[in-house]
């Protein structure tokens, strides 16, 4: 069992890393298995396919469980596949999935057409807020862990949840008049609040320790020199951060590069 999941997560980060550095349309089964020394028929022992792909890992607080996306997630990770307009909601489908620390105990907790993901834990450990897109409902949707029961919190075509280390609020993405800004909630779905109001998508969030600040990647500056250097289907420019209610903007980087995906340190003061 502990050689199976090891091979596993091999696979898994040997196809993260090369999909990274190329991408996912150019990288096939064989690369993968030839980078990762691992006999092709291991790859469907443990996948269908390359179309099912993991996004969005995030530790539990405890850190005795990972919760991610796994499924097809095309246009995310095929550049061709994203340039094309408009882009299916389904996107092939895709769940939300857990493993325990180790390696071992996978299982999806999600199911039907949906394509869900980009989940995020409570605080508590107890609850996950997540986002789905399909046939089913679009929105964000809490599940308790214990008994897998799901309340629906939004029914807009909203993304990319983060729940306040506070437990308080949780942030996400809602596209409005084809631009992505930031909203809070509560778990409750009362106190509805817009946080930023420019041009542009804002997007990336990552909560501080202390639930205080949000740092965010945001397009409002332009592109200067960072278009000729991506070909992702959602360029992103600078990093900010601002206060929980949107206050306090504060612009952080500023250079040719795309900057996004940002993540706090556990001291308070750094990112």
């Amino acid at each position: 069992m502990k050689h199976e999941s090891e091979t596993k997560r091999k696979l898994l980060e040997t196809a993260i890393e090369l999909i990274w550095v190329s991408s996912y349309g150019s990288v096939s089964v064989d690369d993968i298995c030839d980078e990762a020394d691992v006999k092709k028929g291991s790859f469907y022992h443990f996948f269908k396919s390359k179309d099912e792909l993991i996004i969005a890992p995030q530790w539990s607080p405890r850190g005795d469980a990972i919760i991610f996306g796994i499924g097809k997630f095309s246009s995310f990770l095929d550049f061709a596949i994203g340039a094309k307009k408009p882009v299916d909601a389904v996107n092939g489908g895709a769940q939300i999935a857990m493993i325990n620390a180790d390696g071992s105990g996978f299982r999806k907790i999600t199911s039907g057409a949906n394509n869900s993901g980009f989940a995020s834990y409570a605080p508590d450990g107890e609850r996950i807020v997540y986002r789905t897109m399909g046939p089913d409902g679009d929105g964000l949707r809490i599940m308790n862990l214990k008994d897998r029961t799901v309340t629906p919190l939004t029914a807009e075509y909203d993304n990319f949840p983060v729940w306040s280390p506070r437990g308080d609020l949780i942030a996400f993405i809602r596209r409005l008049d084809g631009d992505f800004e930031v909203f809070t909630i509560r778990s409750d779905g009362t106190d509805l609040r817009r946080l930023t109001h420019a041009k542009g998508n804002d997007a990336h969030l990552a909560w501080s320790p202390d639930g205080e600040k949000i740092l965010f990647s945001s397009a409002r500056m332009g592109f200067k020199d960072e278009a000729p250097y991506t070909f992702a289907p959602q360029p992103y420019g600078d990093l900010f951060v601002m206060r929980y209610d949107g206050t306090q903007v504060e612009q952080l980087t500023d250079n040719q590069w795309e900057d996004a995906g940002p993540a706090w340190q556990p001291r308070k003061d750094w990112c």
